[in-house]
């Protein structure tokens, strides 16, 4: 008997996702995250689902993870201490930063923290030009003497980074070489190793936060691993990856970064997934949680990926898949700011104290709250403490801090709090495919998260959507892409020359491919099994930002003139359909080179079975915009049959989630489980 499991940390709860390959069918549980030991909440969610299942630990298999130890040390600002040696004079820079401001049109608005404090931050003479050419050599006595400061402040790391680094690593190097030999074991790494791409301020930041989120992590798995091993749990422990693959753990303890923002990309994952189980090419997945919201695309049945993003507002530039983040979730406060307007987000009441009907002590209104009053919620499944006791609170301070300043009643404020809020939604998917040529109409949206199926429908409806699917147990559908997530490798190189040079391209290429087949090699697949694929980051000269350009060639094939050719013509169309016009008669730059290597997971082929019992659960009076309260169904969605379809309006009740069907609108449960709303 073959079991898989994923496992997905959130803030609040960790989500089990056990498949068992035999029976072919889906089992999930959750546990309360432990903050202060990541691994006992793993432990304890791993050793519950095994119960609750009858399972041994020596029948599992395979383990993917999906961890927030590295997401959670950038937001909370809890990094080790890290050194930094660049070139003189540019030891400023990663605090300086670049022309992007959070907030572009507030004055007074904070920069990103400084990672490293000024006097752990070194500058050495040294320079390279601009084509990787040493114009000035290295000063070995002034590093050493930068390094020998570094360690006498007690740093638990060196980052070095020099420009043009990506082009010679000889400098870099060689600190790195005095770093061994003056230290007691001070650990180190370089930029043209970590991110060897343009852009010195992006690629040190990168770097930093790669070595800072390395040290939290490496203790973490080490842990983990030992952990598992103790209740008999002996298989490859797999991370995932923010560019939707996973890797071992070896491996995701070096590329650290990487594993960032896991928890979304893994929800990015199960959205492809289960969008091409229920034949849709286009999707766009939303996943609501107590936070925030987080929006992925799949186009043509591939998810869209960026090779840049942000956390904590900083930059952070690595192959991942392009998310996009809304602060608007179950838990965010909504207020009234000093121009009377009713804003919902980005701050949220969190877990503690959380909605005030979760009778927690919480004061401030929130999305939940709302839908609650407007009767979308179950008051016993979500209230705590005394229910008429937090229900009448709830409606006083909702009353009190929105609805009479509004001048509208609690229902039409609460309603007020939703339509603010998918508006919100409504305009993040539209810059994600209207204002990149894409028509929103092409696309399902598949909703998921604690939140998202209950906002899902009327965001779909603003966009005219192609139906909503509301996936099977939404409240853990991330931890169900860890299962289906492929190993995937990226590596990258930048290349500066006037002209593209045919056989330097082929070499540098090459070069890509040999070390990204020798890192699977190093995770123990096999190189038949590996899939390479080549990209090319094109811009018309003089511009300053690039479009990735795939070369759909094989990947030992030489660059010809031929393959150049169709891929201007590739950059050209990608140019008109995000900008809205090419240059075809402009000379055409390449600025990095990329090469990515998947092997394919094997896809679980699970079913669900409708549980036993009458799915119907009564009725409750539910508040509409354009009806007032309406009596509604209320369903057990575990209950209802396969190939049943609910008229709207109706609420579609689970243990992780609730389903809005709203008045003309209804709902089939397709051959998979999931809800299918048009």
């Amino acid at each position: 008997m073959s079991i898989w499991l994923g496992v997905d940390i959130g803030g609040t709860f960790t989500d089990i996702v056990l498949y068992d390959e035999a029976a072919e069918r889906i089992y999930t549980t959750k546990t309360p995250s432990t903050p202060a030991a990541f691994e006992e909440g793993v432990l304890d969610g791993i050793e519950r689902v095994l119960s609750e299942r009858g399972e041994r630990a020596d029948a599992v298999t395979f383990l993917s993870h999906g961890t927030t130890v590295g997401t959670n040390a950038v937001l909370e600002d809890d990094l080790p201490k890290i050194g930094l040696v660049t070139n003189a004079g540019l030891r400023d820079v990663v605090e300086i930063g670049d022309q992007t401001r959070p907030d572009l049109y507030d004055l007074f608005t904070d920069k990103p923290p400084a990672l490293v404090p000024r006097h752990l931050r070194k500058g050495v003479p040294g320079r390279l030009n601009h084509v990787g050419n040493e114009i000035e050599p290295l000063d070995e006595s002034a590093a050493s003497a930068a390094i020998d400061a570094l360690a006498d402040e007690g740093v638990e790391s060196i980052v070095v980074s020099f420009l043009y680094s990506y082009l010679d690593e000889s400098h870099e190097r060689r600190v790195g070489s005095l770093i061994e030999e003056r230290t007691d074991g001070t650990a180190y790494t370089l930029s043209s190793e970590v991110y060897p791409e343009i852009r010195e301020y992006e690629r040190t930041i990168t770097t930093i936060l790669n070595e800072a989120v390395k040290v939290e992590i490496r203790e973490y798995i080490e842990n983990l691993e030992t952990d598992l091993a103790s209740v008999g749990i002996d298989v490859p422990l797999n991370i995932m990856h923010i560019g939707g693959g996973v890797l071992r753990a070896g491996q995701a303890t070096e590329n650290a970064i990487r594993t960032v923002l896991s928890g979304p990309a893994a929800g990015a994952v199960a959205t492809r997934y289960a969008s091409e189980r229920e034949a849709y090419s286009n999707a766009i997945g939303m996943d609501m949680g107590g936070t925030s919201t987080d929006v992925s695309i799949v186009r043509d049945g591939e998810l869209i990926r960026t090779t840049e993003g942000t956390i904590n507002d900083l930059p952070i530039k690595t192959p991942m898949i392009d998310l996009n983040t809304v602060g608007a979730g179950g838990g965010s406060v909504t207020w009234i700011d000093d121009g009377g307007a009713l804003r919902v987000g980005p701050e949220s009441a969190g877990a503690r104290p959380g909605p005030i009907c979760y009778g927690h002590g919480g004061t401030q209104p929130t999305l939940t709250d709302a839908n609650l009053l407007l009767g979308r919620l179950d008051p016993d499944a979500v209230l705590g403490g005394d229910v008429e006791l937090v229900r009448d609170r709830t409606r006083e301070l909702f009353r009190d801090r929105i609805a009479e300043p509004l001048g509208q009643s609690v229902e039409e404020a609460a309603q007020s709090v939703v339509d603010v809020s998918n508006a919100s939604l409504t305009r993040e998917i539209r810059r994600v495919t209207v204002e990149r040529g894409e028509d929103p109409a092409s696309y399902a949206l598949v909703a998921f998260g604690g939140a998202g199926p209950l906002h899902a429908v009327p965001v779909a409806d603003r966009l005219d959507m192609d139906g909503v699917l509301v996936p099977n147990t939404p409240g853990v559908f991330s931890a169900s892409g860890l299962l289906v997530a492929d190993v995937r490798v990226d590596e990258s190189h930048s290349y500066r020359a006037a002209d593209v040079d045919h056989e330097v391209l082929t070499d540098q290429f090459d070069e890509l491919v040999t070390d990204v087949s020798d890192q699977l090699s190093e995770q123990g697949f096999q190189l038949d099994d590996v899939v390479l694929d080549r990209a090319l980051d094109m811009r018309y000269r003089g511009q300053s930002y690039e479009l990735t350009v795939s070369l759909p060639e094989p990947a030992d094939a030489p660059i010809d003139g031929e393959m150049m050719a169709s891929a201007r013509e590739r950059f050209h169309e990608k140019h008109r359909r995000l900008y809205g016009h090419a240059r075809p008669d402009e000379p055409i730059e390449v600025v990095i080179l990329r090469v990515s290597g998947v092997v394919e997971s094997p896809t679980p082929d699970y079913r669900v079975d409708p549980a036993d019992g009458d799915p119907r659960r009564g009725t409750r009076n539910v508040y509409f915009a354009d009806r007032g309260f309406v009596e509604t169904d209320i369903y057990a969605r575990p209950a209802v049959p396969t190939g049943d379809t609910i008229d709207g309006p109706a609420i579609v009740e689970e243990s992780s989630s609730t389903t809005l069907v709203p008045p003309e609108s209804a709902a089939t449960v397709t051959q998979f489980r999931n809800l299918l709303i048009e």
